[in-house]
Order: structure tokens, then sequence, then C-alpha cells
């Protein structure tokens, strides 16, 4: 008779196209069917040839037709079953188990071959396992258990002598006939109407691992069996909630996703059988899918609410179960784009997994449900009262092992707990953390109490100096100051701040060059009482006129002839008349309480440094001399006076790592060398000390410019985000030398955290524990802790938080908020920044949660920059973006959308002249429009790279420092 050719289904359709997509992935289903008792050989192979012979799918060949892909269904009777003997094994089970996996890893071609296989393995002469793979194109793991079921009934009546009776199996080609009809109808059409409207505005899909990577057969799967009590006080649970086991699983896959990610409006993907016809319901062959499932987890809900949302979401999927992802896909136009539909995938699969053959007890067992693209969580309801069983498979390139183990362990118990509580209980309050967890992320990673005696930064100066007194403390281009000189020195210029009523409570601007005398100057403000202030001479003269204006120093010191604007009281530094006169003078003895205005206290403000505000106003950071003394102890500990012998004092007064570089080595007897910047090191040859530290860019761009002569057993990196490749580049270039990534805000006087190279960093290095008399809580948005690897908000406490933001106390209270994981009245200070543990106890920093960057180590709100653009007339809309698209060289680009005729150089111009050089956008773009993403925000993702080569005009940079400003 003539060969017949019959199309693919939809179902098919998809299957095929993602094998040619990834020709070296299997597609496969695979199950085993453990037989307990004495099989009899001959005729289980007789009843598996007839169910071979019986399921048409199963006998699909792929062929090549009038150009399309067809099936040719050609019922097979002499398939093989080989028996394979595997109980000579010393471990028959896991001799099994790699027998199966090695299966697994073979291709089933869609070459017009077999598109399944299946063996008897014997483990013991009374205990067998019948392994079946498919081929994904023809069975799917509804039909599973339809097959399985079919066998055992043949077996035990024809064991018992009774006549092989054909199944009463649905005719293949009626339901292929049948769904032709359906994706002509008008269902089909609503079915379309209802998933794109549903999903027209749907957020980003959020998963529990960090990026995506290509589909795989191979995966990492572990299980959890919730014992039978257990169950059946699940079950009542989820009957108080007036819904099911499985309704119970997926409103926990939900809310256990929007608590692991912090996402409240959750996509997940929901594996449908896509049977909704009897026809459908008794036919075995590949129909099932996987589509997305909206579940939105608000932070008021209730248990109860949750339950409801999850169960209407999932009764509205089932009803439209039919229409297929792939479909969904090309109607939202993400085929070949970034963007994923759905985040984790939850499986439910209630079936009675119990067989009999012939008496013989026998358990059906899921091997693969095919490949994995993230996280797919199978719940097995059974029904033997064996208890509730729980598979996570998970990719192997988004997920390690312990991180499935976590994961599993912890959404078995986040479920059951969901079960447990009344349903009114907030979710908020359910915990997520068992109380081993708990006790890690709050206690055992926080542990780092140092005793530090209560002190004031000049006591700690001077006591050093007393004890060397003619070591050298500073040097600038030649010019070195002993300890000795450096304390007369400030002791002088603070009696001339003194005798102006400068004291504690006050403040003193510094708008001064970078040479020795800025180090005088600062510790003259301390030994005054006074906090110092710095001002850099290259800020706009607005804003060094707000900075003036806004902290209201009692004078600023600076040198002669220096052009400020407003009408601070200036007091201009003769360097000569800070000398020693002839014969001495009693000026240079050490300052105290007798001498200052008032007392001088470790909680008064040692100095105020300004950051970025988002509504285009700085903010005035205040930190305390006791932060500052923190400071010192810490450096003690973890560097010591040899690694502080001789520091580079590189980075600007106006960011807060200058105070590590010039205060804490003169505590322990350092030696500072103050330069114009880190890129002069390069400029002229090199440098040799025992530290040096600067931000990522700034090390990056010196080492770009050819690797200095630089010599230093102490590599410090803060303000930004530390790439792999300069890591790599510093030990290339300082093999012996000691690499630190150490993270803080200003708030948190200088550093927070630690990270020192162990050599096995990969990608970027964490930002290390906590550091001495500090605190790091990673928190969720209800300021509960989570577990480690889940990403949440970094907050910080302990001894070095500052005093607050200078005349701002909605914006203090805002910022620094009670801890309640402290004493009674103790702060933290919520950092906006978004980090997690990792397991061993170290923190990964991933970004902002709202739009401040770091750039240069200055922190910047990109607020205050689309404000400053936006007052320009030809600027209708602007947003600007921190950009890496050059490794290791972070700059911003703003792109407008302009309001009329606009000329981006103008732009740059424009904002030049009230931002400092540091938050100047590196480009302006224009755009027609922004780009929006489905939800109607901002896709940031979508906004192009700017042609850096478009703009170029004028002179090239002719220096390591203009290379990395340009």
């Amino acid at each position: 008779m003539p060969t017949e050719y019959v199309p693919l289904s939809a179902a098919q359709q998809s299957v095929w196209y993602a094998q040619q997509l990834a020709p070296e992935t299997p597609i496969h289903i695979a199950q085993y069917i453990e037989i307990e008792g004495p099989l009899d050989h001959a005729l289980f192979d007789r009843v598996a040839r007839l169910g071979a012979h019986e399921v048409l799918a199963m006998n699909a060949r792929l062929v090549e037709a009038d150009g399309a892909v067809r099936q040719v269904l050609d019922p097979d009777a002499s398939v093989s079953i080989p028996l394979v003997d595997l109980s000579g094994e010393p471990d028959p089970d896991a001799a099994a188990r790699a027998w199966m996996r090695a299966r697994l890893a073979e291709p089933l071609p869609l070459d017009g071959g077999r598109l399944f296989s299946t063996a008897l393995l014997r483990l013991a002469p009374d205990l067998h396992r019948w392994f079946i793979r498919a081929h994904h194109i023809i069975q799917d793991g509804f039909s599973g258990p339809m097959i399985s079921r079919r066998a055992a009934e043949v077996y035990t009546s024809l064991s018992a002598g009774g006549a092989y009776v054909p199944a009463e199996l649905g005719d293949y080609r009626a339901l292929l006939a049948e769904e032709e009809a359906y994706r002509a109808s008008e269902k089909f059409e609503r079915d379309r109407a209802y998933w794109t409207e549903r999903f027209a505005d749907r957020p980003a899909a959020v998963s529990l691992a960090d990026g995506t990577a290509e589909p795989t057969a191979d995966y990492r799967s572990m299980i959890s069996v919730v014992p039978p009590a257990e169950s059946a006080a699940l079950a009542a649970g989820a009957r108080r909630l007036r819904t099911a086991t499985p309704g119970l699983a997926i409103a926990a896959t939900a809310a256990y996703v929007a608590r692991m990610t912090g996402a409240e409006d959750v996509i997940l993907g929901l594996a449908v059988t896509g049977r909704t016809t009897r026809l459908a319901m008794e036919t075995p062959a590949m129909m099932s899918t996987i589509l997305p499932l909206r579940v939105r987890v608000g932070p008021d809900m209730t248990v109860d609410d949750l339950v409801r949302a999850a169960t209407r979401a999932t009764a509205r999927a089932l009803r439209h179960q039919r229409y297929r992802r792939d479909d969904l896909v090309r109607d939202l136009k993400l085929l070949g784009e970034r963007h994923r539909l759905y985040g984790p995938v939850i499986n439910i699969m209630a079936f009675d997994y119990r067989l009999d053959f012939a008496g013989l007890p026998a358990r059906m067992h899921a091997v693969t449900t095919g490949p994995v693209d993230d996280l797919s969580i199978n719940v097995y309801d059974n029904f033997d009262g064996a208890g509730l069983r729980v598979d996570f498979e998970a990719h192997p390139d988004l997920y390690t092992e312990d991180e499935v183990a976590a994961h599993l362990h912890r959404y078995v118990r986040f479920m059951r707990t969901l079960g447990d509580v009344d349903p009114a209980t907030p979710l908020r309050d359910v915990e997520l953390l068992d109380d081993a967890e708990r006790s890690r992320v709050l206690h055992e990673w926080n542990d780092t109490a140092l005793p530090v005696a209560p002190a004031v930064v000049p006591e700690l100066f001077e006591a050093q100096a007393a004890r060397t007194p003619d070591a050298p403390a500073v040097t600038h281009a030649g010019t070195t100051l002993t300890y000795r000189e450096l304390d007369e020195r400030a002791g002088r210029l603070a009696r001339r701040l003194i005798a102006r009523g400068a004291g504690p409570g006050d403040f003193v601007a510094l708008a001064l060059p970078r040479d020795e005398n800025l180090v005088v100057a600062a510790l003259a403000v301390l030994k005054s009482g006074a906090a110092y202030q710095p001002i850099d001479l290259a800020y706009p003269a607005d804003r060094i006129a707000f900075m003036l204006d806004d902290a209201s120093p009692a004078c600023v010191v600076t040198a002669p002839g220096t052009d400020l604007p407003g009408a601070t009281p200036r007091l201009e530094l003769d360097p000569s008349s800070l000398d020693t006169p002839p014969g001495g003078d009693t000026a240079a003895a050490a300052v105290t309480d007798a001498d200052r205005v008032r007392p001088l206290h470790p909680a008064d403000a040692a100095y105020v440094i300004y950051t970025s505000g988002s509504t285009g106003r700085p903010k005035g950071v205040v930190v305390s001399h006791a932060g500052a003394a923190d400071l010192c102890a810490w450096a003690e500990k973890d560097f010591g006076p040899e690694r502080l012998a001789r520091v580079l004092f590189s980075t600007s007064l106006n960011f807060d790592v200058s105070v590590f570089e010039w205060l804490t080595p003169l505590t322990m007897g350092g030696h500072i060398e103050v330069v114009r910047d880190l890129l002069e090191v390069g400029e002229r040859g090199g440098w040799s000390g025992t530290l040096v530290s600067g931000v990522p860019s700034a090390m990056s761009a010196l080492l770009a410019a050819g690797a200095p002569a630089l010599e230093a057993g102490d590599v410090v990196l803060a303000g930004e985000a530390l790439p792999a490749k300069l890591v790599h580049d510093l030990r290339a270039l300082l093999p012996d030398a000691r690499i630190a990534n150490i993270y803080g805000p200003t708030e948190a006087t200088v550093y927070a955290t630690a990270w020192f190279d162990d050599g096995n960093a990969a990608g970027r290095a964490p930002i290390g524990g906590p550091i001495a008399n500090t605190r790091a809580y990673v928190l969720d948005a209800s300021l509960r802790p989570v577990p480690a690897g889940v990403p949440g908000e970094l907050y910080l406490a302990g001894a070095g938080l500052a005093r607050g933001y200078l005349d701002r106390s909605a914006l203090t209270a805002e910022r620094f908020v009670a801890c309640p994981f402290g004493e009674p009245g103790e702060r933290m200070y919520r950092t906006g920044d978004l980090a997690r543990w990792n397991a061993a106890g170290q923190i990964e920093y991933l970004g902002r949660l709202d739009h401040q960057v770091k750039i240069r180590g200055f922190r910047i709100e990109l607020g205050e920059i689309e404000a400053a653009l936006s007052r320009h007339p030809a600027v209708g809309q602007a947003v600007v973006v921190p950009r890496e698209d050059q490794p290791g060289t972070p700059r911003l680009i703003a792109y407008v959308v302009p309001a009329g005729p606009v000329d981006s150089d103008e732009l740059r111009r424009f904002a030049a002249e009230t931002l400092p050089a540091y938050m100047v956008p590196a480009a302006v773009v224009p755009l027609d429009a922004l780009p929006l993403n489905p939800s109607g925000k901002l896709d940031r993702a979508a906004l192009p790279a700017p042609d850096f080569a478009a703009r170029a005009s004028g002179r090239a940079p002719r220096t390591p420092a203009e290379t990395l400003l340009a």
C-alpha cells in the first residue's frame, strides 16, 4: 500500500524547530518502571512489542515530502527489547542509573529512524527496571503513564491466560485532524486574544539565577520527599485555603520567586498537557506545552490572597491551554529577542504512579521531562501515601549543586510554612530562612567586634608624632615634612583658626592645591576641633557657591590669589608663616580643649563631604571623629604599620577614600606622598612604596598607558566594580602584591566591607565581608534578611556610620533607619545598593536599586545630571545611563529627546556650567523617542551605543588623565 504522509502537529513542529536550532542537544523524555518480583521475561518482551505496535505516534518516522517535514506512521512489531543484566555489578542501582544517563546523552536523530528506544534492566532476579526513552516529538509526560498502565494491564491479562485485546486508545490521525480544525476555529482566535491581551504589558521574566543559557538535556537534579504525615498536613493546609496541594505548590512557587528576586509581578512557566477534549485525553502523543503563568505577588497580600490569585491565574491559563507557547512567542514578537517569556517552570505531575504486573508491585519514575532552560520544579502529587515528592531540575551553567540543594530545601520548607500559617498572615511575615540560615547571615558573618578606645583624630596623630618625631610623614615634589614638622605646622595653623572662632560644631573649608600643605591644613582643622570641608577648585562656581552657602564654614583656607565665589571669610595660607620661627615658639604646642572654643568629643564632626543629590542639590555627609578613629583601628588590624609604611596619597580630598590614604598611615608612623592623581605615577615613570589605592577605572587607565615601574605590597581598589581582567593584569604586574577590593559609602566612613584576593576570582571580585565593628545586612523590602545567593538591598550598621546629612533631617531619617538586629536605638544605613551573600560569607555587589552610579569613584545621582540637561530649552526628555562599552572604562551617556534643534556638544558645555567634570556626560545621543519595554518603562538595554568616532573633534587626548576623562 502507498506510504501515508501525515503533517506534523503544531506541538511537533515546535519540537522539530527546537531540535534544528540545537542539533546536538538531546530533546528526550524518559521514564523507568521498577518491577519487584519474578518477572516473566518472555511475556514482558511480548507485552512491550504489542505496546509499541498499539501506540501509533510512537511509530512515527520523520521524512521530507513535498518540500515539508512529514511523519510516516508505520507500526512496527519487530521492535527490540534488550535485556541488560546488571545484577553482577557491585552496586546495581548505581550501575542502572549510569546506564540510563549514558542513553540520555545519545541523540535520537530526526533522520527517518525510530524515535524511541527501550530496554529491560535486571538489577536482581526479582528486581527489574523497564527503561523507555522517546524523542519529545512523539511523546510527552502525559503519554508515559498512559502507555505504562496499558502495559501492566496487558501483562496481567496474558499472565492469567487471557487473550490479547487491542487497546481502545484514541485515534492519532483523528487527533491531528482535531487539532487542525481547532487552529482554524474561533476558539483559537479567542485563545490568542486572551494570551496576547494578558501579556501585552508583561514585566520582564525573572529567574533565580543570574544569566541565561541555551537549553540543555544535562541538568542538576535533586529530590525532596515530604514524609507522609507532613504531606497530609500540607494537604489539610491547602484545604483550609480552599485549594489542593498542587494549587498550594503553584502559589508557593510564585511567592518563592517573588521573595527571592523582589519581583511583585511574577511570570512562571506552567507545564500543561494541552489536552481539553476526550480524544486528546485518550491518545498518547506529543501535545504538551509550557505557557506563561502571571501572578501578582504584592507586598501587602496575605497567604489567602496569594492562593486565590494563583488559583484564578491557573484556572484561566488552563481554559486556554490549547494555545501553544510558540504561537504566543510569535504574537509577542519575541522570536530572537533577549527577553524570556517566563522564569522557573512549575510542573504538577498529578498521576498515580503505582502499577501492578500480575501481582508484582511496580512504580513509574520520571527520568527526564525534557531539556531545561533555567529551573524546573516538578511536584509529584502521588496517591500511594508515600508522601509528596519535589524534584528540582536546574541548568548546570546557571546553578551550582549547592545552590540547587539550598533552593530545594528552602522551597519545600516555605511551601510547608504557607500551609501551616493562618491564611490571614501577610506574605511578608512568612519566614523564608530557617534558624541556621538566619543566624549565619545576621550573626556569624557579622562577628566583627574589635575593641576601640574612644578617641579624637588629633590625639591619634599626636601620639604617633610623639613616638616617631623625626620620621618622614608627608612628601610632595621633593619636599618632606617629618612628624614633628607636620605636627608643629598644623598646631600653628590650628591656633589661627581658633582665633577666628572655629571649633567643635563648625566647619572650615579647604580650597587648596594638592601639596604637603593640604595635609597640614586638614590636620590643623581637626586640631582646632572644627570639621574640614574639601572644596575642589575645578568645580563650577555655582556648585562651589552652593557648598559654601550650605555648610556656612567659619572660614575657607585657600592659597593667595584663589578666586572663589561668595563672601565666606578667607584665611590665605602662606606656607612660610607656618615655619618654625628662630628660637622656637609656643604656638606649636599641642592644642587641647583648654585652647579650643569648646571641648572636642569623639561624637563631634571630623569632616563633611558632599555627594551628588537626586534632586540636583548635593548633600553633605557629616562623619564623626569616632567613625574616623574606628577606620584607623581597622586599618591597623587588616594592614598594620608595615603595609602602611609608605602610601601614595593620590585621591581628591572630595572623595572619602582620601581619608584612608592620608589619615590612617599618619596614625601608625607611615609616610605618605601627595601626588596630583593616580595617573601621575605613569607620567613620571613609576612609584615605589607599600600601598597604592585608586578606583578601578583609573588603575585600568594607568596600566593601559603602559605598565609603569610600580612597586607596592598592597593594591587597594574601591569606588567601582572590580573587573576580573584588572585583577589579572595587576597580578601580572605585581605578582607578590595583595589586591584588595573594598567597598563603602561615604555614609559609613570610607569603608564597610573588604575582600582580599586569594587568586581564585574568576568574574568580578566580591566586595568581601564587613570590616571591624561593621555589620552588613542584605534585606528584602520588608527589612527581612534574605538567604545567601539571593539579591537584596545592602544595609550597614556599626561604629562607622556617619552622623547624617548636613541640615537634611528628613533625608537623614529616610536613609539612616532603626536597626531591628542591634541594640535599642541603633541605626543602620540604607545604601541603595543591590547585593547578595555568597556561600563563603562574602558579599557580591550587583548594582544600584535606584539611578545612582559610581564613576571613577565618585557617587553620582543620574537624576541630578538629567535635571541639569532638562533645563536646556532644546531638551524635551533626558535620560542618563552608565555604559561600559569598553571593559573597565565606565562612562556616562545622555540620551535626549529634543524639543527643538539640539547640538550635542552644546549640551555637554551647558551641563559643565553647573556640574563637576566627572558628572558631565561623555556623549549626548539624540533620539526620536526613548525606547520602552512592554510595561511602558524605559528599556535601558535598548538604548544604542554612542558613536564616539562621529563626534570626535579637536586634538586627541595627550595624557592618560585626558584619555580617562575623554
